[in-house]
C-alpha cells in the first residue's frame, strides 16, 4: 500500500455527537469530517513533524552513547585501557624462583634478573598479655562477704567538693515519723543539718511538691558531685549528677521522692546470676553456711549447665576448657567479685572488670570510656586511632595483643591508665626487627617486607635460608652473597622482568578495532540517503490500514538519513582525523610507528596496523612510542568531550542538541524545545478542531430538527385535508 504524506487522516479519536442525518438522509458525520480536513491535516503534519524529531534525538543519543563509550575504554584516565596513561604502554611480566619473594610490580626500567637472599623478616613490635581470665573460680573471704551483704543495709547519699565529701545514711531512726515510718521531710531536714554541720551550709535541699531540689547557692559557687547508692538516691527521687555552672549549680528531680522505697532491712536472698557461653541462669542464696550455699549453688548449675561447671565441696568453680564462665548480680554476696569470669568475652563491660579508672594511654594517646563500654568498644576505639597500634582479643588463648602498625626496629609500646593495670601489667614484649634481605650479593635492611628496588617492587613473605652463625652474625660469601650455614640449603629466589609487548599491542589493536567501528557508525549517519524526506512518519489511520511488517518497514525508511550531512558529527569525526594524522610535540606521528589511514577512500579514514613495525618501535623506541601515542590520546579525549560532554557546566555539542536521558539536559535541549513548540501549537489546532466540529454538529441538528418539524407539519396538513 502507498500513502501520501499528505493524507488527511486524524491521530485524534473522532466521535459524533448528533442525529446524524435521519430527517434529511444526509451522511453528517462525513460532512462534518470532511469540513474539518484542513485543520485535520495540519495537525497531521505536526504530528509528523514531532515523531521525526524524536527519532532524529534517539539517533542522536545513540552517536553520544557510541563516542563516550569509546572515549570511557580508551582515554579515560581512570580505565586499566587508557591511552593517556604511560603505564599501560609499560606493563611488565615478572617471575619469581621461589614462593619466599614475591614480584608486586615493575617499571620499564626494571632489572631484567636479581638475585634475592631473605635472612629475616621485618617484624612488628609486639606485646601480649598472660591469660586474662580468672581460671578456676573461687568463693574467696566467704564468711565475711556474707555478712557484709545481709547486715542491715547503709543507704547513703553523697555530697562531694573540693575533695571532701559527706555522706548521710538515710536509715536513720531521726528519719523517722512518730508513726515508726520514714518520712521524706525529716530526711531533708536531717541533711540539710548534716551539711551545714559540715562546712557545706550553701548546699541546700528543698521539697516541694514531692519533688527535691538541690542548690548550691554560695556567692562564689564550686561543683558539687551528688552520688551515693541507687536505692537512697531512688528514695529522693534524685541520681547521681554534677552541679556546675552548666546547669546552674542546681538538680531538680524529675520523679517525687518516696520514703516506702528505703530498704532498711537486710536481703532474704542473695540473687547470684551464672553465665556459661552467653546462657545464663540466676541462683537464689539463702544466708547460711558455706556448706548450704556450695550446695545451693551446685543445685541450680547443673540444673542449669549439666556436668559442664562443676563446684567442688571447698568453693572451687570449674568449666570445661575452651568455655567462659562468668558470674555477676548479688555474686559478691558469696565472695566472688561482680564480673569474675574463666575468660573474657568481647561483649563484658569494661565497668565489670573494677578498674580504677576507664581509661587507657597508649603511646601518649588518652582513651577514655563510658561505663557501658565493652571490650569491643574499647578495641575498635583504639584500632582507629592514631596510636600507631592493633589491639586484639584471642579467644582461645584468652590474652590481648598490641602490635606496632608499622614494622621495623624502634617503635616502642607504651601503656598506662587504669585499664592498664588491669589488661597490660603481665605482658610479654617482643621487639619489632627490620628484614635483612641481600640482592646481587649486597645485603641491605629494610623497615618494611615490601620495597622497591632497581625498578622492581618486591615483597619478602619467607626467609630462603639459615644465614647465621650459632653467635647470630651474618654468614657471607666472598662474592658478597649471603653463605647459608653448613647443613642448611639455600633457596635464593631469581626475579625476571621482562616488557609485555604482546599486551600492550593488543591493547593498541583494541583501540583500533574500537575506533574503525565507531567511525564506521557515523559515517554511515552522515552519508545516509534523505531517504525519510519520502517516507513521512505514519498516522494512526494509515497504520490500521498495513499489517506490523508493513509498518516496520515503512518506518525503517523514515528514520534513514535523519543525521545525513550533519555538520556537528562531520566536524567531530574531522577533529579525529586531524588528530591522528599530526605530528606530536616530539615529532613523531603514528604513522612512523606502525598506524596508518586507509588507502581506501571508501573507509573514510578507518586506520591500518604494521603489527611487527609496531612491535619494533615499542621494543627499540619505546619512549617515543609513550609519548607520541598519550598527546595524541589526550587530544582524541578533547574531541570527545567537545562532541559528547554530559558534563553540566560544559555539554558537548551534540548533548546540547539532543541531550541525554537521565541528565539535565534531558529537559533542556534544542530537539526538546523544538518539541515542545510543537505540542503548543497542536494543543492550539486541537482546540481549534473541537471548537469548529462542534458548531457544525450543531448546525446539522438544527437542520435536522427543522426537516422533521416540517415533514410532521406536512404529514398533519395532509391528514387534516384527506389527501
Amino acid at each position: 500500500m502507498k500513502v501520501s504524506d499528505s493524507s488527511t487522516s486524524t491521530n485524534y479519536s473522532y466521535s459524533s455527537s448528533g442525529i446524524s442525518g435521519l430527517a434529511s438522509g444526509v451522511d453528517t458525520e462525513s460532512m462534518v469530517k470532511s469540513m474539518l480536513s484542513g485543520i485535520q491535516t495540519k495537525i497531521d503534519k505536526q504530528n509528523q513533524k514531532k515523531q521525526q524529531l524524536e527519532w532524529k534525538q534517539d539517533a542522536y543519543r545513540d552517536v553520544i552513547s557510541k563516542i563516550n563509550s569509546f572515549q570511557s575504554k580508551y582515554l579515560d584516565l581512570t580505565s586499566s585501557s587508557s591511552l593517556r596513561l604511560t603505564s599501560t604502554y609499560s606493563k611488565m611480566t615478572t617471575e619469581s624462583s621461589s614462593s619466599a619473594v614475591k614480584v608486586t610490580g615493575a617499571s620499564t626500567e626494571a632489572a631484567a634478573e636479581m638475585n634475592v637472599q631473605v635472612a629475616q623478616l621485618a617484624t612488628a613490635t609486639k606485646i601480649t598479655t598472660g591469660k586474662l581470665g580468672a581460671g578456676n573460680i573461687s568463693m574467696d573471704n566467704f564468711e565475711e562477704s556474707m555478712e557484709s551483704f545481709f547486715s542491715t543495709p547503709e543507704q547513703n547519699v553523697s555530697f562531694t567538693i573540693g575533695g571532701q565529701t559527706v555522706n548521710v545514711n538515710l536509715v536513720n531512726d531521726a528519719f523517722k515519723d512518730d508513726d515508726g515510718n520514714f518520712s521524706v521531710a525529716k530526711m531533708v531536714e536531717g541533711i540539710n543539718q548534716q551539711l551545714a554541720d559540715e562546712g557545706f551550709g550553701d548546699v541546700r535541699l528543698e521539697l516541694n511538691e514531692g519533688k527535691i531540689k538541690v542548690t548550691e547557692g554560695g556567692s562564689d559557687p564550686a561543683e558539687i558531685t551528688i552520688g551515693g547508692s541507687a536505692n537512697a538516691l531512688s528514695t529522693l527521687g534524685l541520681k547521681a549528677t554534677t552541679l556546675n555552672n552548666d546547669n546552674g549549680f542546681a538538680y531538680e528531680s524529675k520523679t517525687d521522692a518516696d520514703a516506702s522505697k528505703l530498704s532498711a532491712e537486710p536481703p532474704a536472698s542473695a540473687n547470684v546470676t551464672v553465665t556459661l557461653d552467653g546462657r545464663s541462669t540466676t541462683i537464689s542464696i539463702a544466708n547460711g553456711s558455706k556448706e548450704d550455699t556450695i550446695a545451693s549453688l551446685r543445685d541450680g548449675i547443673k540444673k542449669a549447665f549439666g556436668s559442664s561447671v562443676t563446684v567442688s565441696d571447698d568453693g572451687e568453680i570449674t568449666a570445661k576448657a575452651g568455655q567462659t564462665l562468668s558470674f555477676s548480680g548479688d555474686s559478691d554476696a558469696i565472695g566472688i567479685a561482680s564480673g569474675t569470669a574463666t575468660r573474657l568475652t568481647t561483649s563484658m563491660k569494661l565497668s565489670d572488670f573494677g578498674a580504677s579508672e576507664n581509661k587507657l594511654t597508649i603511646n601518649g594517646k588518652e582513651f577514655e570510656f563510658d561505663e557501658n563500654a565493652t571490650i569491643a568498644d574499647m578495641i575498635k576505639q583504639v584500632n582507629a586511632s592514631d596510636a600507631g597500634v592493633k589491639m586484639s582479643y584471642n579467644s582461645l588463648s584468652d590474652s590481648f595483643t598490641l602490635e606496632s602498625t608499622s614494622t621495623g626496629e624502634g617503635f616502642d609500646i607504651e601503656v598506662g591508665g587504669g585499664l592498664a593495670d588491669t589488661f597490660f601489667s603481665n605482658v610479654t614484649k617482643t621487639e619489632g626487627q627490620n628484614a635483612i634481605v641481600n640482592i646481587d650479593g649486597v645485603t641491605v635492611e629494610k623497615m618494611s617486607n615490601t620495597f622497591s628496588v632497581n625498578g622492581m617492587t618486591i615483597q619478602a613473605r619467607a626467609v630462603t635460608g639459615n644465614y647465621f652463625d650459632d653467635q647470630g652474625n651474618l654468614l657471607t660469601a666472598q662474592d658478597g652473597k649471603l653463605a647459608a650455614k653448613s647443613g642448611t640449603v639455600d633457596n635464593a629466589a631469581t626475579l625476571t622482568a621482562t616488557k609485555n609487548t604482546d599486551d600492550i599491542i593488543k591493547t593498541i589493536k583494541g583501540f583500533v578495532d574500537d575506533y574503525n567501528k565507531l567511525i564506521e557508525d557515523l559515517n554511515k549517519q552522515t552519508h545516509a540517503s534523505k531517504t525519510y524526506s519520502k517516507y513521512a512518519p505514519l498516522t494512526d489511520e494509515q497504520k490500521d490500514e498495513m499489517s506490523e511488517k508493513e509498518i516496520e518497514k515503512w518506518e525503517e525508511k523514515s528514520k534513514e538519513g535523519l543525521l545525513s550531512g550533519d555538520s556537528d558529527i562531520s566536524n567531530f569525526l574531522s577533529s579525529m582525523r586531524k588528530t591522528l594524522y599530526s605530528k606530536s610535540e616530539n615529532g613523531f606521528s603514528l604513522s612512523m610507528f606502525g598506524i596508518d589511514t586507509s588507502s581506501d577512500w571508501k573507509d573514510y579514514g578507518k586506520l591500518e596496523i604494521d603489527e611487527d613495525a609496531l612491535r619494533t618501535a615499542l621494543e627499540e623506541h619505546g619512549d617515543d612510542v609513550i609519548t607520541t601515542f598519550t598527546s595524541v590520546a589526550k587530544d582524541l579525549n578533547t574531541a570527545c568531550k567537545n562532541a559528547a560532554s554530559t558534563s553540566i557546566a560544559s555539554p558537548g555539542t551534540l548533548v546540547k542538541i539532543a541531550g541525554v536521558k537521565g541528565k539535565i539536559s534531558e529537559s533542556n535541549n534544542d530537539i526538546k524545545k523544538q518539541m515542545d513548540s510543537i505540542g503548543d501549537f497542536l494543543t492550539r489546532l486541537q482546540a481549534q478542531y473541537d471548537s469548529r466540529k462542534d458548531r457544525y454538529w450543531k448546525q446539522f441538528n438544527s437542520m435536522e430538527t427543522a426537516l422533521n418539524n416540517m415533514n410532521s407539519t406536512s404529514t398533519y396538513l395532509t391528514n387534516m385535508l384527506g389527501m
